[in-house]
């Protein structure tokens, strides 16, 4: 069983989605209030949920990973996030709207990699360190588009959650 998140547009409204079985889904809504779904794709692009014996179509398509879902002209952004993007997400790192110049550990764990230098310019959503937390790497990526101004840590170095990792200057 897996826990996912669906953020609802720049709202970020968080469903928590936990997989029971092949197809069926407890859904817990940002009001908390917890329901069953079947869910399935009959073909490419169209999703199918099946809700109190009430059948509910949408059209689904994947556009810069952010998924846009749409039933009866209605159209909705949405991303699809699992257990560690989501710690990501609340930590700050490439979360929508972050826009201070510190890349900060979304976890504890160790750095294993710096992939940039001071005076790098860097773009939104490059990898800028890698953290190894719980036997798995973990690429952290710029939040904004910058230069590198500072770097902290170092490889070997233990990180705590909120550790400053990477400074930039925010471009303009």
């Amino acid at each position: 069983m897996a826990n996912y998140y669906i953020a609802d547009g720049d709202d970020e409204k968080v469903y928590e989605v936990i997989s029971l079985s092949e197809g069926l889904y407890q859904i817990t809504n940002p009001k908390g209030e917890t329901f069953e779904i079947d869910a399935f794709m009959p073909i490419e692009g169209r999703l199918n949920f099946v809700h109190n014996n009430r059948s509910l179509d949408f059209d689904v398509r994947e556009e810069d990973g952010t998924k846009i879902v749409q039933r009866r002209g209605l159209r909705t952004f949405i991303e699809v996030l699992n257990e560690r993007q989501k710690r990501m997400r609340i930590a700050g790192v490439g979360g929508r709207g972050k826009s201070g110049p510190d890349l900060t550990s979304p976890m504890a764990g160790k750095v294993v990699a710096i992939e940039c230098a001071v005076g790098d310019a860097t773009e939104e959503g490059q990898v800028l360190i890698i953290v190894e937390a719980m036997k798995m790497e973990n690429d952290l990526k710029a939040h904004v588009a910058g230069k590198v101004i500072d770097i902290p840590v170092a490889v070997g170095d233990a990180v705590e959650v909120g550790d400053i990792l990477v400074t930039l200057e925010v471009a303009e």
